[in-house]
């Protein structure tokens, strides 16, 4: 399993430490319970819910799963809530998805729908190399194993996608937004069934995309917006500072599924303070139960550098 080389995570100067502090603080006041809650409000929980419901089996929603989390990218209107709520709406015409060969055709179908258009081509082939190079049985016979050690699906699944087998490119691969999705969605597919996260390891990132990006900068995190390792880096700094202030098992994907849901009141009120700040308080207060001095608080600290997201977001359209 790849580690961390010396050096890497070491804190760049990018980084504003102070708001890292603050942001870390705000977070970590919602506790352990309070931030796996925003978990059920990921579009992947309501559905992998369902099929768990339905009686697939958990080895199979976790190979649902990974193979949903690979090709949630590049999405047609209504982007990932569409896109996990047409999964739902295949799935519902299969009796029994507890084969390998049931899943794999669920996927093939899957990838015909109107939201799977774009990119297409690419997210078949990312479907067929899992279940041809063999990955979709050894995720399914291994199982007990891998939940133990899920770092090894998330290496095999990076090479299997890699077009070489070279150990920088697989390294790159893993921290991949997909890659690391793909691991989130197999991570709630296993609280689901047993009521706990898998032991995800350290180095694990947060999937940078365009919602990651927006907060962080709204957030104040970084004084400059450069590489995605800085984005990436500023959130480690975050949940370093969050885990060592609650218990449990708290890896970056929990602070994922808080930035993400933050990030879509944002867009959606067009980067608009007082208008996020409200939406923002109302969500954390009424949907997750956050009290609501917590909620306000965090909704003014999240967007305290909201014009700057907004510039940023004007600047690189086309680039979501």
């Amino acid at each position: 399993m790849w580690r961390r080389k010396p050096g890497m995570g070491a804190h760049s100067s990018n980084i504003n430490e102070e708001r890292v502090n603050v942001i870390a603080d705000l977070l970590s006041k919602l506790g352990f319970n309070g931030i796996a809650r925003f978990d059920k409000f990921e579009p992947e929980y309501r559905v992998l819910k369902i099929l768990y419901e339905r009686g697939v089996k958990p080895p199979y929603l976790g190979l649902i799963a990974v193979c949903a989390g690979v090709i949630d990218y590049q999405l047609k209107a209504g982007g990932s809530d569409k896109f996990w709520a047409t999964l739902l709406e295949v799935a519902r015409s299969y009796h029994d998805l507890n084969s390998v060969s049931q899943v794999e055709k669920l996927m093939e179908e899957f990838l015909s729908k109107e939201i799977n258009s774009i990119k297409r081509d690419d997210k078949s082939s990312r479907i067929k190399k899992i279940f041809e190079s063999g990955l979709a049985s050894k995720i399914v016979e291994n199982y007990d194993e891998i939940k133990k050690k899920p770092g090894i699906i998330w290496e095999k699944l990076a090479s299997v996608l890699s077009k070489t087998g070279k150990e920088s490119v697989i390294r790159s691969k893993m921290r991949e937004k997909t890659i690391v999705f793909a691991m989130k969605a197999f991570d709630i597919s296993h609280f689901i069934c047993f009521g706990n996260y898998v032991e995800l390891p350290e180095d694990i990132y947060i999937p940078v995309d365009f919602h990651v990006k927006q907060v962080t900068i709204s957030a104040g995190l970084l004084k400059e917006y450069g590489s995605d390792d800085e984005f990436r880096e500023a959130w480690r700094m975050v949940h370093e500072k969050v885990r060592g202030k609650i218990r449990g098992n708290i890896n970056l994907l929990r602070l994922d599924s808080i930035v993400w849901q933050i990030g879509k009141i944002m867009y959606k009120n067009a980067y608009d303070r007082d208008l996020s700040v409200m939406e923002i308080t109302d969500y954390l207060s009424g949907c997750i139960g956050v009290g609501r001095e917590l909620a306000e608080k965090l909704a003014q600290e999240l967007t305290r550098f909201i014009k700057k997201a907004k510039e940023y977001s004007e600047n690189n359209k086309g680039r979501r």
